[in-house]
This record gives structure tokens, C-alpha cells and sequence, in this order.
């Protein structure tokens, strides 16, 4: 039976009564160099005197390495860590624990030693893992947005004061900037990846009621009630100009390509028309529409998804632009009307073959037959790669899972604060989790 040593960094025995009611977070690397026995999956359990057993915890692994850590572990003495890594067949293959005394604001280091089961994972040969990693003692302190604390795993944790708003919406732009809707401040707050910094907002002129933004970031627009559209400009600062009117409010928006998509409550039913973004000029409307949940863009077929809001059955439903005539296509729903959970949010998958929905199912775009579903339902996801990364709320804490291309879990980590939004930039997950007192947290993890 081979064994391997870790290091989990932990804390010495003075002082420990001084921090009675502290709680800190335990991080783990295991390396997977040399493993025999095809670990997929893993998990820890933190148990000891006077706390309840936490755990088991999922770790993340991904092909390389196990990684994660156990939050919320009381101070105190002897604290067990335990570590068990899984087979395919979800068979112990390697495991092993190491006690360690707590102490909030120290890390030392610890010896962890994991046994091959050789029942599960037999052979001649006893294989090898490296394993390495550290208990850290504390969640970062966030320090307002600029620099960002470090986050127990190897990322970013930015927050505080400049965080503590509520937003309806969000997108990132190609040039890396979060584009939030503060409708409680008739307002788009603009944060940069680059920078972790917040850049001018940009500041409406009545009460909002959607919001739209170019891909490249070089042009966003605000509706209000009563039917003006405002354009920002990032050259132009925090001040816009005026866009367009429309008959009634606007409902919902998206741009789409040269134009501007929207939806407003004039003529039969709503009214779906398109803005010429160079102009301004309403160059197409058609009522008798439906209105939508969460508009999306197509630039692969110039076909405009939705998900059709206050009627019954629920359905989805697409329109095609005519970018070169200026005009909308007919109004055409999915065969099955009302067959299908529709849960929000939609997503695009990435190659623009599929409209992906909250409850996991994905739909064909070029006639929005049922495809196959991932199993799963997300509050958010993105893609990297052939990766998914999913998004959901447990309790209060946010569960992040991560999924290859034939929809199996590779791995799974929690964070603190309830589920909003996950995005892909520069090989970094950005996961947005809101943290109470209508404020949020922003993780900038590695990939």
C-alpha cells in the first residue's frame, strides 16, 4: 500500500482559548501526478471536539490536481481533516486525514497521508500522488474594489463599500468591462476586469426600465418609462445623448448587430420593432407580438431568442432580422407549447447551435426543437473551452460545478452568498454572489 505525504498548513496550540467562536477556512492541492487508480471526483470532512462534523465537502478536480477548501471550521484544538479521492465508479480510491490546532490569522503546516485502497484500485504497481496544500485561517478581507483580497482558492475576492448596490442585470463586454443595471439608481455602473476598478457611470435621465449594450462595449442604451432611449458612449463618459422614442416604454432590449431590438407595449399585444443604431431611425414595427424574458442575439443566423412572458403555455420563440432590408421576420414559437420547463435565464450556447435554458434544457436555434438537456438547472453558465461552469444557490452559499461536453460533474466548490451571475475572461471565471444588504462579491478565479 503506497502513501504520500501533504502538507495542510495549520495553526499551533497557543492562545487557542482567545479565539473561542472564530471560524476559519481550510484549502487543500492534491497533485494527481501519477495517479493509478483514475480519480474523478473527491471530497474532505472536518471534524473535532466541541464542533459539528462539516462536510463532506466536494472538491474540485480536473485532471490535474484536487482542489477546494472546507469553510467555517471553529477554532480550536485537533481539528481532523480527511480526505477521500474517488473513482469513476465512485469507489474509494485513495484516502487519508491529519489533525490540525486552529488559530485565526496563523498558518503552519501539517503533515496529510493518503492510502491507495488496493481493493478498489489493485494492480502491481502502488501509483503515486503528490499531494501538497495548506489550511488557511480566514475568508478575505475585501478591501473596496481596488487591489482585492486573496481567495482561499489561488483567486480574487473584490468587494466592500463600491459593491453595496443591487442590480436587475448584467453583461461583460469583449473589452472585459461588467456592465451592471442599478435601477434603483437609474443608472449603469461599469466595473473593469482589467483595472478591478470601477469605471464613470453611466447616469440616466428618468426611471429605467431595460437596458441594452453592444458586444464590443462601444455603445450601450437605457429605455424609460414613457419611451425614450438614451446611447452611452465610453468615450462620452457618464453622459448620454438622446436615441430614439418610442410609442410606449420599452419592456425589453438587445442590440443586434447595426440595429436595436426592442419591445414596447404600444399597438395590438407589444410591438417588436428595430432602431438603426447609426441613426436612430425606427426602420421596422410589428405588433401583435409577444413580450420576452430574456432577449438574445444570434449573430450566427441574425435571429433574435426569447422566452415569451404572461401567457399560457409558456413557449420560445425567435425572429429573424433582415440586416441588409431593415425588417422583422414572423414571429415563430417551438413546437411543443408549454411541453418544456422554460426556467430563466436563456444563454447562448457558444458555437450559436443552441438556446440553453435555466432548467438545463437546450433547444436547436435553426427551428427550436428539443435538443438534449445537461441534467442539471443553473441560476447561471458559462463556457471555457469544452468546460461548462454552472452556478446555483445551496442554502446560502453559491455551488459551482464544473461539467466536460458530454454533461459529466467534474467538480464541484461552494462560496459565500447566494448565486447571481458566472462569466468567462482571459482564462479567468468571474462569479458574482450576493452577500446581503443588497451589496455582492466578485471572485476572479484562475482556469
Amino acid at each position: 500500500m503506497w502513501a504520500a505525504c501533504a502538507l495542510v498548513a495549520a495553526c499551533n496550540s497557543e492562545g487557542l482559548s482567545e479565539n473561542a467562536g472564530e471560524t476559519e477556512s481550510v484549502r487543500m492541492e492534491i497533485s494527481l501526478a501519477g495517479d493509478v487508480c483514475g480519480v474523478v471526483s473527491a471530497d474532505a470532512v472536518v471534524s473535532g471536539l466541541g464542533m459539528s462534523v462539516i462536510g463532506p465537502v466536494p472538491l474540485q478536480v480536473d485532471g490535474t490536481a484536487i482542489r477546494g477548501q472546507v469553510s467555517e471550521v471553529p477554532a480550536g484544538t485537533s481539528r481532523t481533516v480527511r480526505v477521500i479521492a474517488y473513482n469513476a465508479s465512485m469507489l474509494e480510491a485513495y484516502a487519508g486525514s491529519s489533525q490540525v490546532d486552529v488559530v485565526a490569522g496563523e498558518v503552519v503546516s501539517a503533515s496529510l497521508v493518503l492510502h491507495r485502497n488496493p481493493t478498489n484500485c489493485p494492480g502491481t504497481t502502488n501509483g503515486g500522488i503528490d499531494i501538497t496544500g495548506e489550511l488557511e485561517t480566514g475568508e478575505p478581507t475585501p478591501d473596496g474594489g481596488s487591489d482585492g483580497g486573496v481567495d482561499p482558492d489561488a483567486g480574487v475576492v473584490l468587494g466592500g463599500a463600491a459593491f453595496a448596490f443591487a442590480y436587475q442585470d448584467a453583461t461583460l463586454t469583449h473589452d472585459g468591462v461588467i456592465h451592471f443595471l442599478d435601477g434603483n439608481a437609474d443608472q449603469i455602473r461599469r466595473f473593469d476586469l482589467s483595472s478591478r476598478s470601477f469605471l464613470p457611470a453611466y447616469i440616466g435621465t428618468g426611471d429605467v426600465t431595460a437596458m441594452a449594450v453592444a458586444p464590443d462595449g462601444q455603445a450601450t442604451y437605457l429605455s424609460y418609462t414613457g419611451g425614450r432611449i438614451d446611447a452611452f458612449a465610453p468615450t462620452e463618459g457618464g453622459a448620454g445623448r438622446f436615441f430614439a422614442a418610442a410609442p410606449e416604454s420599452v419592456s425589453n432590449m438587445v442590440v443586434a448587430d447595426r440595429f436595436l431590438f426592442t419591445i414596447d407595449g404600444s399597438g395590438a399585444w407589444d410591438t417588436h420593432a428595430l432602431y438603426q443604431r447609426s441613426t436612430g431611425a425606427r426602420v421596422a414595427a410589428v405588433d401583435w407580438r409577444d413580450t420576452a424574458v430574456n432577449l438574445l442575439f444570434s449573430e450566427a443566423n441574425n435571429t433574435i431568442y426569447f422566452a415569451d412572458s404572461g401567457v399560457s403555455p409558456q413557449d420560445l420563440n425567435r425572429v429573424q432580422v433582415d440586416m441588409e432590408a431593415g425588417t422583422l421576420g414572423a414571429e415563430i414559437d417551438s413546437p411543443y407549447h408549454g411541453a418544456y420547463n422554460l426556467r430563466a435565464p436563456l444563454r447562448l450556447w457558444p458555437d450559436g447551435s443552441a438556446v440553453v435554458t435555466g432548467s438545463g434544457l437546450l433547444f436547436n436555434t435553426a427551428d427550436l426543437t428539443y435538443r438534449t438537456s445537461i441534467g442539471l438547472s443553473f441560476v447561471d453558465i458559462a463556457f471555457h473551452g469544452e468546460r461548462l461552469y454552472l452556478i446555483d444557490t445551496v442554502g446560502d452559499r453559491t455551488q459551482l460545478r464544473v461539467l466536460n461536453h458530454q454533461f459529466d460533474i467534474l467538480s464541484a466548490a461552494y462560496y459565500p452568498g447566494k448565486a447571481q451571475r458566472v462569466f468567462v475572461h482571459n482564462d479567468q471565471l468571474v462569479l458574482l454572489t450576493a452577500t446581503g444588504s443588497s451589496g455582492f462579491q466578485a471572485r476572479l478565479l484562475d482556469l
